[in-house]
């Protein structure tokens, strides 16, 4: 729909504030789905692959990540499109690449292109046809952009320290940030066509080059989001969000002295979590006016609630992942029934292995046994299963699920000797990674139903002050 809204916009040539009004909740109702759908694959792949993560780069997945990036940058423009009608030509080309990259993760799931996990389906005649699909729409847009764009004019004028060069800066470091995602999906492709080598790029790159785009995003978020329009003053808005920062670099203090090892990672992304929720929390109550009342916080647009929910699960999912990237422990052995291990506080007996049979599968399961200082903590069943019907061998995991840590035990199989590999995981802060992605979503459903998306209700208004409705 957004990209539909672009090519009007390019045939018309026109585009205006009420075309900014239009394009953003059929964005934001993509972008919902699309964060609740890369959170359900995410939650899946760490559940049921049974090695542990979240996220691996996969190229499937970054299919998916990349229009998200793009249409979460097209909102924030959207945005500068309808209070100032300005970054006209930048939003229609951001609607028509995040539609492109879409296209895109049709085409690498189902060609066979790069080797994923998670591809299916895969028929190079089919992914040729994908193929010219997506050179005709996104071909045919980018062609009518460049005829048409220069005709967008920009009508509103803004100072350095402002909204809308904090919204500015937000596209640029999403966008950036894409691409540099795109780079390394696409280059095992790239390298074995052009220079005949055969080369993969996994997670040290990505984790390399794309955090530093995050971290500045997440260190101007709090500040762009309550500067004004038009022209700001840099000091006065810092100065609101005082408070904000210094709880941020308590709490990133306090994980400084508190963790085992010395480690910058788990700090930094505290305070950067956090300074984004306070930051959020601090926004909110600015708009309740200068006497603060609280009262007035439950008379605000659902949209400032959105915005606030959608930017603190951000935050916290920022924290959760640097968390267990920094403080996450691992332990792979082989385990014999009967003999207590220990990993971190948690001392673990695999009991005994057995073979069970489901309702479509067979089972070969274990019952590991976790205690803590002697105190039981659970049972945890690992198992690996067999599918008769499609042949294939599925891993589930045994996890205890807590507030703030899961541990995570995957069975792998029988040794020579009648040992077992065993993987035993302690993951701090793993469940908040899907409650950010749960409260981005949540404050974009808010926003969504914000009064002045829905026309059916500003058309009842105006007819009641007795001036027909459009």
């Amino acid at each position: 729909m957004a990209f539909s809204f672009a090519v009007a916009a390019l045939m018309e040539g026109r585009i205006d504030a009420a075309w900014g009004r239009w394009v953003r909740p059929w964005t934001l109702a993509a972008w919902i789905f699309l964060t609740i759908g890369i959170a359900l694959g995410s939650w899946w792949a760490y559940y049921e692959l049974g090695w542990g993560g979240f996220w691996f780069w996969d190229p499937v997945e970054n299919a998916s990540f990349m229009p998200w990036i793009l249409a979460a940058a097209l909102l924030h423009s959207a945005i500068v499109v309808e209070k100032r009608e300005s970054l006209k030509s930048w939003t229609i080309l951001l609607a028509i690449l995040a539609f492109g990259f879409s296209l895109m993760g049709t085409f690498i799931v189902r060609s066979g292109l790069l080797t994923s996990v998670h591809a299916f389906a895969t028929d190079p005649a089919r992914g040729v046809f994908i193929l010219l699909i997506m050179a005709f729409f996104t071909g045919g847009a980018l062609t009518l952009f460049a005829a048409r764009a220069p005709a967008m004019e920009a009508r509103g004028v803004f100072g350095l320290v402002s909204r809308e060069t904090s919204l500015v800066a937000n596209n640029v470091l999403l966008a950036v940030a894409c691409f540099v995602v795109f780079v390394g999906t696409m280059w095992p492709v790239v390298a074995e066509m052009f220079f005949g080598r055969k080369l993969s790029v996994g997670a040290p790159f990505f984790n390399a080059a794309f955090t530093p785009f995050m971290v500045l995003l997440g260190l101007i978020l709090p500040v762009g989001a309550m500067l004004p329009w038009k022209r700001g003053k840099f000091r006065r808005t810092l100065w609101k969000l005082r408070y904000a920062f210094v709880l941020a670099v308590a709490l990133a203090g306090l994980a400084w002295s508190m963790q085992s090892g010395k480690t910058l990672l788990g700090p930094v992304g505290l305070f950067l979590g956090s300074w984004m929720v306070f930051g959020a929390a601090v926004d909110l109550w600015s708009r309740t006016g200068s006497k603060g009342r609280f009262a007035r916080l439950f008379r605000l647009p659902r949209a400032d609630w959105g915005k606030a929910l959608a930017h603190a699960g951000l935050g916290i999912t920022f924290f959760a992942i640097a968390g267990l990237t920094a403080w996450e422990r691992e332990d792979i052995r082989v385990a014999y029934a009967g003999q207590p291990f220990q990993v971190g506080p948690y001392e673990l007996v695999m009991e005994e292995v057995i073979d069970t049979q489901g309702p479509n599968y067979y089972s070969t399961m274990a019952n590991v046994r976790a205690s803590r200082d002697g105190e039981f903590v659970a049972m945890l069943h690992p198992e690996k299963r067999s599918y008769p019907v499609s042949r294939m061998p599925t891993t589930e995991a045994g996890i205890d699920f807590r507030f703030t840590r899961d541990l995570y035990v995957a069975l792998g199989d029988q040794q020579a000797d009648g040992g077992w590999t065993l993987r035993t995981y302690i993951k701090p802060w793993v469940n908040w990674i899907w409650g950010g992605t749960f409260l981005m979503s949540l404050g974009g459903l808010l926003s969504l139903t914000d009064r002045r998306f829905r026309v059916a209700s500003v058309g009842r208004k105006t007819q009641a002050k007795g001036v027909p409705a459009e």
